[in-house]
């Protein structure tokens, strides 16, 4: 015996020994108490369960109470008798095996058991309102038998907790089958269900013959739901049976448990028909879920995901749950057919939340952004080199194929983050060469993504940089392609730029006299030294106090809450309604041109002071009044563009 005692394992073992059900408690704790004797007595615990047992044992006998382990019969404050559950389970699990070597003896009951079982061990249950919530319990169950409550006259029935789980149901099954072989029943019930079933009597003469026959396939077509008739003859089937019971005045026991099979049936074969038409509606919700991820714009977030609707608009997240959506996410982003990608592909763009697309999407996806973002690329480009050549100047870019590649990669990950991860990622490639060797596979594609890798951005975007290059020198002014002319233009140009930097680069002067020519070379204080652009020339003062100026007209005229450039776009987006992308480019930069070109002749008078609000909405309304731009519909929002835009170009 150890320094603590087990008192449940001794009691058990005491039962077992001794052959008893009920344990007299007296004769335990001197068991306990010769037990303890036999060992060394110098130990205090020994010496204490030796000589005074009830100590030791009765905290231990109430905590195994109180968890509900034993039950104790109490008289006068002192425990008389010591109750086990075994006592009871073991009982009406034997007499569960008797039924089911022979399925005609009735369901046990505390009377037909002679028990009294405490109330702590057995749990009254409503078969027709509380039983369906029992079927499938996760865990111990709170108490190990069942008192199974019927309607009616019927008589309750026990039963182990633990059968609730299924083996019940087969007991009744059988319940039901000595039901229809006992005399016409048989008969009687298909001519009762007949009526239900039109045009169906082979199928309901097979399913009584198969309850007759082969009682576990019918029970597990219906815990399966193979067929549609299953459930609807299962209801019909157990609804005759308690209406033909329900008209008798006496009772025998088989029609007694004939009636209780019919009830426990009705709920199992709602229970499975509940569980049946919930797997549908889960499996219909992630077939959705499925169809609407390879829907336009093919990019989701898991949030998004999470937000789907049916075509009722009703939350498809109600039809299965956030553990169901994380485990079907996470089995069709990880796993894939073979060595194939999975079903979906994570994305990872920087500086945004995770996203997924559909495998089958994402060539198309990739196809479409390259298509979009072209135009976007082809305008920027077009407006930094028409703005380098305008000033004689030369990149990189316009001169050497893998420069101008370069460039095109970070203008389409600006453009286009999502698309530049997939392509630097080697996702699109990999998807590509998985389904071009399908029936119907891209082959169309081959030039962008065959032989395992991407095609240079150049290909992607097709986009040719002579090409580009020539187009951009069509823009500029007749006379840069008159060679004399644009030479002695350059000339003049390259000399001015250079005056200008070595202008910005010197310490400044602190005599008044440098400052009234620094001043003077400011945007246009003498017609000669205007920047292209239409902002000032760098360094000077008049610069310096027309972008405070254009700042404090910002403050001004700039609504709360929005940055300038941000600003500048949802107006665009006002005036220049245009849907092919390269027109609206194209509007939009020659809309800056003329501002720019505006500005630059107005500065050459202007004085820093009369930059004002006023003056820059005056400014607006007479250019954007010209017969031309009267056609653009939302004149306001063009308006209102140009006057931002003359500060930004003179905000420093």
């Amino acid at each position: 015996m150890a320094d603590d005692v087990d008192v449940l394992h001794l009691l058990k073992t005491f039962a077992t020994r001794n052959r008893l059900s009920v344990i007299d408690y007296r004769q335990f704790a001197q068991a306990v108490q010769r037990q303890a004797r036999n060992y060394d007595q110098a130990n205090a615990f020994y010496r204490e369960l030796a000589l005074h047992p009830d100590g030791v044992l009765m905290p231990r006998l109430y905590q195994l109470s109180r968890d509900k382990r034993v039950s104790l019969q109490i008289i006068g404050n002192q425990v008389e008798r010591v109750m086990l559950p075994e006592t009871f389970t073991d009982a009406v699990q034997a007499q569960y095996k008797r039924i089911e070597e022979n399925p005609e003896i009735p369901f046990p009951d505390e009377q037909s058991l002679d028990l009294s079982v405490p109330p702590e061990w057995v749990q009254a249950v409503s078969v027709e309102n509380e039983l369906p919530e029992l079927i499938e319990v996760a865990g111990e169950r709170p108490a190990p038998l069942y008192r199974l409550v019927f309607p009616e006259r019927i008589r309750p029935a026990l039963a182990p907790s633990e059968s609730a789980g299924g083996k019940l149901l087969d007991y009744a099954v059988q319940k039901i089958r000595i039901y229809l072989r006992k005399g016409s029943n048989k008969d009687f019930i298909y001519q009762r269900l007949v009526g239900a079933f039109p045009g169906k009597e082979m199928m309901l003469k097979d399913a009584i013959s198969t309850v007759l026959l082969k009682a576990a396939d019918a029970i597990s077509e219906m815990r399966g739901g193979s067929s549609d008739f299953t459930f609807p003859f299962w209801a019909y089937l157990s609804n005759a049976v308690k209406k033909d019971l329900a008209g008798k005045s006496d009772l025998m026991p088989d029609d007694v448990s004939a009636f209780q099979a019919a009830y426990l049936v009705d709920v199992y074969n709602n229970f499975f028909k509940g569980k049946v038409q919930r797997e549908q509606e889960r499996a219909a919700a992630f077939k959705q879920l499925g169809a609407q991820v390879r829907k336009p714009p093919y990019l989701y977030s898991m949030q998004d995901v999470a937000d789907f609707r049916d075509g009722q608009g009703r939350p498809l997240l109600g039809s299965y749950s956030k553990d169901e959506l994380d485990a079907w996410m996470r089995e069709r982003t990880t796993r894939g057919e073979g060595e194939g990608l999975p079903e979906l592909l994570v994305i990872a763009a920087p500086k945004a939340r995770p996203q997924v697309v559909a495998k089958d999407r994402l060539l198309p996806y990739v196809v479409k952004g390259l298509r979009e973002a072209r135009p976007i690329v082809q305008a920027a480009i077009t407006h930094d080199w028409r703005e380098a050549l305008y000033d004689f100047r030369t990149l990189d870019a316009m001169n050497g194929d893998e420069a101008f590649r370069s460039e095109l990669k970070a203008r389409l990950a600006a453009a286009s983050p999502t698309v530049a991860v997939m392509l630097e990622g080697g996702l699109a490639p990999a998807v590509y060469a998985e389904f071009r060797g399908g029936k119907d596979g891209p082959q169309e594609l081959d030039r962008y993504f065959g032989g395992g890798k991407v095609a240079p951005p150049d290909a992607l975007l097709d986009l040719d940089r002579k090409r580009l290059l020539t187009d951009v020198r069509m823009l500029l002014p007749f006379w840069y392609t008159v060679p004399v002319m644009s030479w002695i233009i350059g000339l003049f140009k390259r000399s001015s730029r250079k005056r200008a930097d070595r202008r910005a680069a010197a310490p400044p002067k602190r005599d008044p006299e440098g400052q009234k020519t620094a001043a003077k070379l400011a945007v246009g204080g003498d017609g000669s030294k205007t920047p292209a652009s239409g902002g000032a020339a760098p360094g000077g003062n008049r610069a310096q106090e027309f972008s405070m100026a254009a700042m404090a007209a910002e403050k001004q005229m700039l609504p709360e809450g929005y940055a300038l450039e941000d600003y500048l776009e949802t107006l665009a987006n006002r005036w220049n309604v245009l849907l092919d992308p390269v027109a609206k480019a194209n509007l939009k930069e020659d809309i800056d041109s003329l501002v720019r070109d505006y500005l630059r002749g107005i500065l050459r008078s202007m004085k820093p002071s009369g930059f004002t609000p006023a003056r820059l909405q005056s400014l607006a309304a007479n250019l954007a009044g010209t017969p031309n731009l009267m056609k653009i519909r939302n004149h306001d929002a063009l308006e209102e563009y140009m006057r931002l835009y003359m500060v930004k170009l003179l905000k420093r």
